[in-house]
């Protein structure tokens, strides 16, 4: 019976996945249903996961028995993403302790500093960058380069887009949804979907930003630091080029000068369409030694 749950479970999340299409950028849903096709297949498949090892191996369930191959698959999921996760803390921990040793070493003394009223970490290269990293309070990071390409009003526009990412927490929220997508990088849409959200998490600390500074010179700011390559990590940092290819640019930067609002919806509005998730650990009832 659990590999009929676990089968069901996988047609529903392939399912789900193939029924997302691209969304039109002005669409106000836009947000929710990115949101829903892509959080809903993986934790439908690790709630059932979790059910199926909750049950164990003995027993039956409507009448039919519980086999060893199930509960294996389940524990190979579960193992594996708890493994990302940690491989995921790991790696975050490291840039981050690199970035505290790079600030006390004797050698770059003034990499500490504040720029535009904030704390920041300096970075002595010539590439444009420009970050927030880290968790939950997540720590300002600007490259030497951007300094020197960026007037002083222009540098204050990337600023103010910054501080929306942690006022927004970007970093910790797309830390976990990070680890969603990479343990279910295997089903459809996956890619386009995160995508989408990396894209839709730009937009909104650029509508955020432009509360307080000229929408204009953000998108000067946004096309300067564009033209240059830069590897940003997709899980622990909130970069202003971030997604920043030439149709996500595009549509950034009409986004900036039509000042289009873009507000995510909180998570609770998606309690009704998530709640079916919890479907597997409803049967657990049914089990019985």
């Amino acid at each position: 019976m659990h590999t009929v749950m676990i089968l069901i479970a996988l047609l529903g999340a392939v399912i789900i996945r193939w029924l997302w299409s691209p969304h039109d950028p002005n669409d106000t849903q836009r947000w929710h249903s990115t949101l829903f096709y892509f959080l809903f297949p993986p934790l439908l498949l690790l709630m059932t996961a979790m059910a199926v090892v909750a049950m164990g191996t003995h027993g039956k369930m409507l009448g039919l028995g519980n086999g060893h191959f199930s509960y294996g698959l389940a524990v190979l999921f579960i193992g594996c993403a708890i493994a990302l996760l940690i491989w995921q803390f790991y790696t975050g921990t490291q840039s981050l302790r690199q970035l505290e040793e790079t600030s006390h070493s004797p050698l770059l003394e003034k990499t500490k500093t504040t720029i535009a009223g904030y704390p920041a970490y300096l970075l002595p290269t010539k590439i444009p960058y420009s970050a927030q990293i880290g968790w939950w309070q997540s720590q300002l990071v600007v490259s030497q380069g951007l300094l020197s390409i960026l007037d002083p009003s222009q540098l204050e526009a990337v600023i103010a887009h910054e501080q929306a990412h942690l006022y927004y927490r970007d970093t910790f929220w797309f830390f976990w949804l990070g680890w969603l997508y990479r343990i279910t990088i295997w089903l459809p849409n996956s890619r386009e979907l995160w995508e989408d959200l990396l894209l839709l998490r730009e937009l909104r600390a650029d509508w955020k930003a432009a509360q307080t500074v000229d929408p204009l010179l953000l998108a000067e700011s946004l096309v300067t630091v564009a033209k240059f390559t830069v590897q940003y990590p997709e899980v622990g940092c909130a970069a202003l080029s971030c997604t920043a290819n030439k149709s996500r640019l595009e549509e950034r930067i009409e986004a900036l000068i039509n000042e289009k609002e873009v507000i995510a919806p909180p998570l609770l509005n998606l309690g009704r369409e998530l709640i079916w998730t919890l479907t597997p650990l409803v049967t657990m009832p049914w089990h019985h030694h």
